[in-house]
């Protein structure tokens, strides 16, 4: 390569061309199936995002190598990058986009012990009732969730732990039940929002 300007010296044009040189060997070392899932990411992720990679070709490379062969969209490489940059699980594209899957299914998917992704406003009922199971027999949770007339008034009716149940979860909007600490993530296509939630219980 021959460089011939003459607003640079033959000095300054030998350190521009050590620079250029290094920059070909560098990409010339990749791999080509490398390239190809660099190409085939930016093809599927749009505006600010996408030239944020453009920009990054290192960051670009270690997303593309880690979504690898698996068939994703704006939308999974978003809830991708979300969990990684905003939690601490440690879940592969493969394994977020089976949560996804599952969260499209169910409106939710407990992701770890007291983690679950889920779809604002979905019918949580089966979640809230499996919690509260187990929640009504640890007395702190019992403290927490029924005031002392109520329990007096369930003990002298001989009401059992099922009614219970199902008053509190038809008397109470589940995050609240359950004490939800939530965090949105993303909107899918349909505005649909995605959200992360840690409970104590």
């Amino acid at each position: 390569m021959i460089m011939n300007n003459n607003n640079f010296s033959s000095v300054i044009q030998k350190f521009m061309m050590n620079e250029i040189n290094s920059v070909i060997n560098r990409y010339s070392n990749i791999e080509p199936k490398k390239f190809e899932y660099v190409e085939a990411l930016i093809s599927k992720v749009d505006g600010e995002f996408k030239e944020e990679l453009l920009q990054d070709f290192d960051k670009a490379l270690k997303l593309a190598t880690e979504i690898g062969e698996n068939d994703v969209d704006n939308f999974k490489i978003n809830v991708f990058l979300w969990i990684k940059n905003n939690s601490n699980l440690e879940l592969s594209i493969s394994e977020v986009i089976r949560c996804i899957e599952e969260v499209e299914e169910e409106g939710y998917v407990s992701v770890d012990e007291g983690i679950i992704i889920y779809k604002k406003d979905s019918d949580l009922t089966f979640l809230a009732r499996e919690k509260l199971e187990n929640m009504l027999e640890e007395e702190r949770f019992v403290d927490k969730l029924l005031d002392k007339d109520s329990l007096i008034e369930y003990w002298m009716s001989g009401t059992s732990k099922d009614e219970v149940i199902t008053e509190l979860v038809n008397g109470i909007e589940v995050e609240e039940l359950l004490d939800f600490d939530s965090k949105f993530i993303v909107e899918n296509e349909h505005q649909e929002k995605y959200m992360y939630a840690e409970i104590d219980c």
